[in-house]
């Protein structure tokens, strides 16, 4: 399963207890210039994953279906733009094949 991490999140959420009833909601955003630029709906989503993401240390599925039943929306979320801004990092599974392979994998020899 494919994951999404929140940005900076243990930079901005570093309580001892990882699972805290409350997170930390920085007046700075308010002069961040990147997240001024989002759509009001991508604003309250992000927020809205970021209350979900404090039970599992910063990280949520990226199941669009699933956040939309865990958070109560309406619709399927649209996590482009909040991807697309570096607010949500898709997550790389280390077991995932990168790219296909051009050669067939041989042991090397010695000539």
């Amino acid at each position: 399963m494919a994951y999404l991490q929140v940005k900076n999140w243990r930079e901005h959420q570093h309580y001892k207890d990882r699972n805290p009833p409350w997170i930390k909601l920085h007046r700075a955003l308010l002069d961040d210039y990147e997240f001024s630029c989002l759509h009001d709906a991508s604003k309250l989503l992000l927020v809205l994953i970021w209350l979900l993401a404090s039970h599992s240390e910063g990280r949520v599925p990226a199941d669009a279906k699933y956040l939309q039943r865990k958070l109560g929306l309406e619709k399927e979320p649209s996590l482009t733009q909040l991807i697309d801004n570096g607010f949500l990092i898709l997550e790389q599974d280390a077991s995932d094949m990168l790219a296909d392979r051009k050669q067939p994998a041989r042991p090397e020899t010695e000539a």
